[in-house]
């Protein structure tokens, strides 16, 4: 299954604590808080678009809290059992998740 989602990264601008808590997992609050301004609302817009993108290909994954993204070595995206692509573009995030599985995982 595959989940494709557009940001607005300007939504993310005045977002307040409290809102983010909402969907972003503990251990992602703790590392968005660490980050400056400016870095903090990328931050959010990604996660947000990444979190979108995953519930789109499996609707089973509505809680964004409990969903952790986590960067490798390289700074590719992680979740699970998804593929994970991102593209900044000036005031926009585009997501695309790609839910790994053979074909009879999908289809129960």
């Amino acid at each position: 299954m595959i989940g494709i989602d557009l940001v607005k990264i300007s939504r993310f601008k005045k977002i307040k604590k409290h809102h983010v808590a909402k969907f972003l997992h503990p251990c992602e609050i703790n590392e968005w808080e660490k980050l400056p301004k400016k870095r903090q609302i990328r931050y959010l817009a990604n996660r947000w678009a990444i979190k979108e993108a995953i519930y789109k290909a499996d609707n089973k994954y509505w809680d964004f809290t409990k969903i952790l993204i986590n960067k490798n070595k390289s700074g590719k995206y992680q979740f699970e059992n998804f593929e994970i692509t991102t593209t900044n573009e000036s005031n926009h995030v585009i997501a695309m998740t790609f839910k790994l599985g053979g074909i009879n995982e999908i289809k129960n």
